[in-house]
């Protein structure tokens, strides 16, 4: 039976399908805020800043004094280029000099390469295209307040190392392994709210009365 329709009742005009939003992928939106939170490797750029700068200051003293007709000669290079008209390639100090500067070049380019390690910790928010950083240091106070509110802690200290979360609590109870298993389930699930990006291994310690 169908009930006619009276010019008192609103008409509703149907809705369009809505279109599915596309799933976001986490995976690569952590990858992303990992690199952006790493540090930028400043103290060996300024240092090698540094080295090239006096180079390049004293080959321009070296080159003006020069052309003024009167040499500084900081560098005796009279002397560098007889050792080096002398010096062939299977004198053991031209091959250990080589591989000296074989050496710090690797060492200077696995520098610019390698990854600095975070000071701040990624965390994700409602936001797929936002991230939020915390210091290592504000994270492992927070999570030892929560570890400090397990009934039977009395003292607690925690920290943060890499990817791994070490609470040391101390209680004056007896039975440590259920204190321990609730202090890290307690750590556990204040991890899961703050949704860390990369995944944290919890190690707890508890310790009795002293």
């Amino acid at each position: 039976m169908t009930t006619p329709r009276t010019g008192s009742e609103p008409f509703e005009t149907p809705r369009p399908p809505e279109t599915p939003r596309p799933p976001v992928r986490a995976s690569a939106r952590g990858r992303g805020a990992a690199r952006f939170f790493r540090t930028r490797r400043k103290v060996p750029a300024a240092i090698m800043a540094i080295i090239l700068l006096a180079i390049g200051v004293l080959t321009a003293i070296e080159t003006i004094s020069a052309l003024f007709g009167h040499p500084a000669k900081i560098v005796p290079y009279s002397q560098v280029a007889d050792l080096a008209r002398a010096a062939t390639w299977q004198d053991n100090a031209v091959m250990a000099c080589a591989g000296a500067l074989g050496i710090i070049g690797l060492v200077l380019l696995l520098i610019g390469l390698a990854p600095g390690r975070p000071r701040l910790v990624p965390l994700r928010s409602g936001d797929p295209d936002m991230i939020i950083g915390m210091p290592r240091r504000m994270l492992a106070r927070v999570l030892g307040a929560v570890a400090g509110q397990v009934d039977g802690v009395r003292r607690v200290r925690a920290k943060v190392r890499g990817r791994r979360v070490t609470v040391h609590a101390g209680s004056d109870l007896r039975d440590m392994s259920a204190l321990r298993d609730r202090v890290e389930a307690a750590v556990d699930d204040e991890l899961a709210k703050l949704a860390p990006v990369g995944r944290y291994t919890v190690r707890t310690k508890v310790s009795g009365p002293r």
